[in-house]
């Protein structure tokens, strides 16, 4: 593994620099993240018991939503044992914070420190939530963590294929971009996966030397089948791939492993809770213990050996989630990693599976690009877009109660965008309905495509 003198001018001088500019603290906190790799498993459970304990009395005085949950469930914030203090609380779902979730941020903290957010909605419900700006930070240091486990360094050249036009503002895609320019990244738009331009694309990312392939998964994987379809299956500078925001299975694994010649990685994570768990070199699964309490909970619902992920953040003081279950699942692992990580290991998520679509004249569409229509939106409970023919999608929206006429102007605006970001070759047909029917095995899927499968 060799590092450009020009990648390691960035990631030492001008990447530090330029975010300590804008009062971004993610480089300070990946030194400290980073030494946490050499943690036992005591000094995790340490860290972690320090942590319980510091949220469960920052609640008590800041919190008014959790200060009645600990009165009603007898949890003492003093309490010598902050694990079994947890335990009393119940699992909290998504139904729990719909209805309290602006009771549940902490009064403590100024409006410019917290950022208001929402969840894809893509288990079939979506939540509004707070986050603070140094718990992003932090998080924004972990997806930093999981390149070095990857041999990957800020400032190495990469490849993204995520979101980077459609249905984002000006200032995003701005921010974004001067974002891949300074860190040395090529980002492919994942909504606009155009074969009569891709190939172009491909030869130019190549030039940079890519070290690092990253992005949504089925994304990665449409760029990697079309570059093997068209004999551009040299790329002898990249050192890993790796997956994000939905399920990576054997065959995609394989597909992006024989393209770029590279160890493929899947990595965890969500909205509301940000990094979850990385997959290491040796093929662990490692649950971010020291930023997240993680159990799991049998599905009896749904059978067999799945187990649903319960999660407790630990860092986030505007709006803790003490013993949040979002809707995905796995199963631990006991035992140790060859990596020599004290970090406890889980099985590969089972959680969102998406399905592209594609349009008429043949480009391929991430199916999150649909989600981002639902982004800080109130009024629905859940949603799902259903792609009939090539030309045709149909969008059923399930109201959180009584649907108000700017609630259906939205959506019908919404309709309306989707066809003009695609230069009307989606019609989209709106159907507001009370359930949608979740798929075999219980699963809710937010897109379907009959034209274009990947599950």
């Amino acid at each position: 593994m060799t590092t450009t003198m020009a990648s390691k001018v960035r990631r030492g001088v001008v990447l530090p620099a330029a975010y300590a500019l804008v009062r971004d603290a993610r480089f300070a906190l990946l030194d400290k993240v980073l030494e946490r790799d050499t943690w036992t498993l005591d000094q995790i459970r340490a860290h972690q018991a320090e942590r319980l304990t510091s949220l469960f009395r920052m609640c008590r005085e800041h919190n008014p939503y959790w200060t009645a949950r600990f009165s009603e469930f007898g949890v003492n914030p003093n309490a010598g044992d902050p694990f079994v203090e947890l335990a009393k609380l119940p699992v909290l779902t998504k139904d729990e914070i719909r209805a309290n979730w602006k009771r549940m941020r902490s009064t403590h903290l100024p409006q410019g420190d917290v950022v208001h957010e929402t969840s894809s909605g893509s288990t079939g419900m979506q939540i509004n939530f707070y986050q603070t700006r140094h718990y992003r930070q932090l998080h924004a240091a972990m997806e930093y963590r999981s390149r070095a486990w990857m041999g990957v360094q800020p400032g190495e050249p990469y490849l993204s294929i995520q979101a980077h036009g459609a249905h984002m503002t000006r200032k995003t895609r701005l921010f974004r971009g001067a974002r891949a320019w300074l860190e040395n990244g090529y980002i492919l738009d994942a909504f606009h996966l155009d074969p009569a331009k891709m190939r172009d694309q491909l030869i130019q990312a190549r030039k940079l030397n890519p070290v690092h392939v990253h992005g949504y998964t089925t994304s990665c994987v449409t760029v990697a089948e079309f570059a093997r379809d068209n004999g551009l299956t040299d790329w002898p500078s990249v050192r890993a791939v790796s997956t994000t925001s939905e399920q990576q299975t054997p065959q995609h694994r394989k597909t992006l492993g024989d393209v770029f010649g590279a160890n493929v990685y899947d990595r965890y994570g969500s909205r509301e809770v940000l990094s979850i768990s990385m997959q290491c070199p040796e093929g662990g699964h490692h649950i971010y213990a020291d930023v997240n309490l993680v159990e799991f909970a049998p599905v009896s619902e749904v059978g067999g050996d799945l187990n649903a992920i319960v999660v407790t953040p630990l860092d986030n003081e505007a709006m803790p989630l003490f013993r949040y279950r979002g809707g995905d699942e796995a199963s631990p692992i006991d035992g140790a990693c060859p990596c020599g990580r004290a970090l406890p290991l889980m099985t590969g998520c089972r959680g969102r599976v998406c399905n592209n679509f594609i349009t008429p004249d043949g480009r391929i569409v991430n199916g999150t690009y649909f989600l981002y229509y639902f982004y800080y939106q109130e009024g629905f409970k859940s949603y799902q877009f259903h792609q009939t023919t090539a030309d045709h999608i149909d969008l059923y929206v399930v109201p959180d109660g009584t649907l108000t006429q700017e609630r259906r102007d939205y959506l019908a605006a919404s309709c309306r965008k989707i066809s003009e970001d695609y230069q009307s070759q989606f019609n989209v047909a709106l159907h507001i309905v009370d359930s949608i029917p979740k798929r075999p095995g219980g699963k809710h899927l937010y897109t379907i495509s009959d034209v274009l499968r990947h599950i």
